[in-house]
């Protein structure tokens, strides 16, 4: 099998499997089988159609007039797929053996769900919806993943935001 992958380097299908092993805990065969799994990307346009695709949105409970609380996902999606975001997330919010976050962002993120009184597969639930943004937007934009913090990412956002409305200030 990596004898196919390292022939066929130019293919789209192995860019974006290379893309997903830029995600630090998504290995060469969750990469593989998430794009086999996923197929053409180009059929989800926003991040809730690849969550609805993996089965991981909320399913609805309701009838009549009665609409239920306790909401668990839809599991309507591909269950292999399911399965590799699960272990994904969890290798994720884990450390290394010198106690080393391997993803800072998305453990802290995991932590601050358990402390606000979350149960722990709920917090790794949204760290799950969390992987699924990462997934989205590493196939969308062709880039590889970069771990940067809320901050940073604010950071960055606003000078790219004040640098449009200069240029924008300068044409007009």
């Amino acid at each position: 099998m990596i004898f196919l992958v390292e022939e066929n380097q130019e293919e789209h299908f192995i860019e974006q499997v290379r893309l997903l092993e830029s995600i630090k805990g998504i290995g060469f065969l969750s990469a593989l089988t998430l794009m086999c799994e996923i197929g053409d990307f180009n059929a989800f346009k926003k991040p809730k159609q690849l969550f609805a695709y993996f089965g991981l949105d909320p399913s609805v409970n309701q009838s009549g007039n009665f609409n239920g609380t306790r909401m668990k996902i839809s599991k309507r999606g591909s269950r292999l797929a399911r399965r590799v975001i699960h272990m994904v997330s969890v290798q994720l919010i884990g450390t290394t053996k010198s106690g080393v976050p391997k993803n800072p962002v998305l453990r802290e993120f995991y932590l601050k769900k358990c402390q606000a009184g979350k149960p722990k597969m709920v917090a790794l639930g949204a760290v799950s919806h969390k992987v699924c943004h990462l997934i989205f937007a590493v196939l969308r934009d062709h880039k590889p993943y970069v771990i940067k913090t809320p901050d940073e990412h604010r950071h960055s956002y606003v000078s790219t935001q004040v640098s449009n409305v200069i240029l924008l200030s300068t044409v007009a």
